[in-house]
């Protein structure tokens, strides 16, 4: 075949391609979806308690000391804020505490051969509840 008609060819494959891309077939265009947007909880400014429970193999540890401390971390008594001992139900109640301030709880369990230590710092404890309590534990 003489390349000027490959040639044409070619190019009125590539017209008709525009042409049916271009026209209105039935089909709709599709859009990658864009990735949600994230979101930090924000402080309830309101809230300025926060409840705590201690479990070990996800059973209440009831008798459980546990320390609020401040965003350092509990290692030096200096940051202990406050320190209360778990109810029957493993929970502990920390009260006096200001939203969106960074806390630190803290825990440690002992076995005989091992002491287990458990903490989380948080800036998101605002809103817990005896039904939703920060958990300590395992």
């Amino acid at each position: 075949m003489p390349r000027p008609f490959i040639i044409a060819g070619a190019l009125l494959a590539l017209a008709l391609s525009v042409v049916a891309c271009n026209s209105s077939n039935g089909l709709i265009a599709v859009t990658t979806p864009t990735t949600a947007p994230t979101s930090s909880p924000t402080a309830n400014p309101s809230i300025t308690y926060a409840y705590v429970k201690v479990t070990a193999s996800a059973t209440p540890v009831p008798n459980a000391s546990v320390s609020l401390c401040t965003s350092n971390g509990c290692a030096t008594p200096a940051n202990v804020l406050q320190q209360q001992t778990t109810n029957a139900s493993g929970e502990a109640e920390f009260t006096a505490m200001t939203p969106g301030t960074t806390y630190c709880f803290f825990t440690q369990s002992t076995a005989p051969g091992s002491t287990t230590t458990y903490q989380i710092c948080t800036s998101n404890w605002q809103g817990t509840s005896t039904t939703t309590p920060l958990l300590l534990g395992n």
